[in-house]
């Protein structure tokens, strides 16, 4: 009878103990190397390959009043924005968040467009979001990515603007 009690008794607390907790994950150091992921894909837009390493297999990157890109488009995009006259980037990330998990985890910024039309420059700016998956090399890898204009206030240059990048821009849409 005591062997009962002692095997009731196991299977009692053994099944209110739930699972073994893993290792925590400190949410500041993910989210500074979210941050600092942020800061390395923006140093790398000029150059298309380790642009590109950025992106997971499947990313998808939607601009702002144009056709959404997946995988291998967003790189013929990236191609074709680059070679834009007068073609120039600026981004900085001024927010970033981590899941609980430490798997994913999101960033929020502000970014400057410039492109040259009739031989002056037309600059737009507008915000970001990034959603990052986390990689199992401890790497982070962009999974979505969506951009939001704030279009130049006259109608006619934003017209003009949107005119010269979609000119420019024949991607495959996802």
């Amino acid at each position: 009878m005591a062997r009962c009690w002692l095997c009731l008794w196991l299977l009692v607390t053994l099944g209110c103990a739930g699972p073994p907790e893993g290792p925590a994950v400190d949410l500041e150091a993910e989210r500074r190397a979210l941050l600092e992921a942020d800061e390395a894909w923006f140093e790398s837009h000029e150059d298309v390959d380790e642009f590109a390493s950025f992106l997971a297999d499947d990313a998808i990157f939607m601009p702002d009043d144009a056709p959404a890109a997946r995988g291998e488009s967003i790189r013929t995009m990236w191609e074709q924005l680059l070679s834009i006259p007068g073609f120039g980037l600026e981004w900085r990330a001024t927010s970033a968040t981590v899941a609980e998990a430490g798997d994913m985890g999101y960033t929020i910024g502000t970014y400057e467009l410039t492109v040259e039309q009739d031989g002056a420059p037309m600059v737009t700016v507008g915000k970001y979001v990034t959603l990052w998956e986390k990689q199992a090399d401890g790497s982070w890898k962009v999974v979505v990515d969506c951009i939001q204009c704030r279009w130049p206030s006259q109608p006619s240059v934003s017209r003009s603007w949107r005119f010269a990048v979609s000119g420019w821009m024949t991607y495959e849409a996802a």
